[in-house]
């Protein structure tokens, strides 16, 4: 009896998530580390009798894991797409599987953060200390575990995709033309933080356009419109690149 043939798309995904599964998990297992190490430092400061800072401290931690996807997606085109397209396997096939990794990635660390919030509550629970945020999630508190992990997801998966937009900018066109267009892979990262309200975007929206953010529905809606558009930028980037030997010319 034959099997049934994965489709090449998904067998793309397959092989880029078995590429880079060791270092996403020694990122994870690094990133882990140290926050327990400064957690560490903060039970053992409320024990000594010390206060600390309101500001939820696992509210900053996203900023590591996004740079680190972006560099991950950054890497993907000029790595990858050359050897896959070599094995027969086409430039639409591998921008969809690569669409496909970069979600699946997206989400599992999406899932790991989401997971931070429950026990950082637990833990400023013990010590009865109050969380306080600096800006407007999706969510409320750490009893909403889906409206945490849309809105890293979110945020991750537009992070992976710049970069994966900004690589593919140094691998069809020249260093010049895709410095310059550089800039213009960035406009997912900066739209969705707009959308999201979040980060440096967020607070100027609100700080000096008074611009509040638009309901949950409209904010997921607007969301998903985002991650469209930069899927489709990819498609158009790469549907007729030509396969360099080079990396960067």
């Amino acid at each position: 009896m034959n099997r049934k043939r994965r489709h090449p798309a998904i067998n793309v995904a397959l092989k880029l998530m078995h590429a880079y599964r060791w270092s996403l998990s020694i990122y994870w297992v690094i990133f882990i580390c140290m926050y327990v190490v400064i957690e560490i430092i903060n039970n053992a400061s409320a024990l000594a009798g010390n206060d600390i800072d309101a500001q939820a401290i696992w509210e900053g931690a996203s900023t590591s894991p996004r740079i680190f996807l972006l560099v991950i997606g950054i890497m993907l085109t000029p790595l990858s797409i050359a050897g896959f397209v070599a094995n027969g396997v086409t430039r639409k096939y591998f921008i969809w599987g690569a669409s496909g990794f970069i979600a699946v990635y997206s989400a599992i660390s999406a899932v790991i953060m989401t997971l931070g919030r429950p026990i950082e509550k637990w833990v400023y629970d013990r010590y009865d200390w109050e969380i306080t945020f600096n800006s407007p999630y999706l969510f409320i508190d750490a009893s909403q575990p889906w409206w945490i992990f849309l809105e890293y997801f979110f945020n991750f998966i537009a992070y992976f995709g710049s970069g994966w937009l900004i690589g593919s900018c140094f691998y069809r066109f020249n260093w010049k033309l895709a410095t310059v267009l550089c800039l213009f892979a960035l406009l997912p990262v900066l739209a969705m933080e707009a959308v999201l309200s979040s980060d440096w975007v967020g607070s100027l929206l609100q700080s000096t356009f008074d611009i509040e953010r638009a309901s949950i529905f409209v904010v997921v809606l607007l969301a998903l419109c985002v991650i469209a558009l930069l899927y489709g930028a990819g498609y158009l980037m790469l549907r007729k690149v030509t396969i360099k030997r080079k990396l960067i010319s």
